[in-house]
């Protein structure tokens, strides 16, 4: 697919066949993802592939309770080892870069996924410390965020989005009194 047709056909899909994804096609969304790029070049990024039934169930009652996060076959965690960031950039590092550092690696994880035919969802509404319980992560290893993945069996939305002039500011901020959100269409 071509780049603007993967940004294009992105949603958060929340509803999932019964079937499962192959391994091939996880392994092209992990190869994609690890080109994200990252502060200082420190690469704080790291994935944890669930598969299991019972860990998934896990993992989305810790997202509290979004249960449907279980029902995609596959879960791809986003999590960042802060010492990487913290070691170059102090607190600033582990708080803030090593957080937008893993959002950009899950974005990634999202357009693959649609690149490769498949539906999936960013779940960043969790309790960490049940996440890293689940996944027995270290304390210095941030969860950052859920990606279930699997064949979307729902239709894409169609979502209002503000237009590009109501959103783009050009040399400064202008205020446009749109905190309500987009108006109706």
């Amino acid at each position: 697919m071509d780049f603007e047709r993967v940004v294009e056909q992105r949603f958060m899909c929340r509803s999932y066949e019964a079937r499962d994804v192959p391994n091939e096609a996880i392994d092209r969304i992990l190869d994609l993802a690890l080109r994200f790029p990252s502060a200082g070049h420190t690469q704080p990024q790291e994935f944890v592939v669930v598969r299991d039934p019972e860990t998934r169930k896990r993992l989305a009652r810790a997202a509290v309770h979004q249960l449907y996060a279980a029902e995609a076959p596959v879960m791809i965690v986003v999590v960042s080892d802060t010492r990487r960031s913290k070691a170059r950039y102090h607190e600033r590092g582990e708080r803030f870069y090593s957080i937008v550092d893993g959002a950009f690696a899950a974005m990634l994880v999202l357009l693959a996924a649609v690149n490769e035919g498949l539906g999936a969802a960013f779940v960043g509404a969790f309790d960490d410390d049940a996440v890293r319980a689940v996944l027995e992560l270290p304390r210095v290893v941030r969860p950052i965020g859920l990606i279930p993945i699997g064949y979307c069996a729902e239709g894409r939305p169609n979502l209002r989005r503000f237009r590009k002039e109501q959103i783009v500011h050009y040399e400064r901020w202008e205020e446009r009194g749109l905190s309500d959100g987009p108006p109706p269409a």
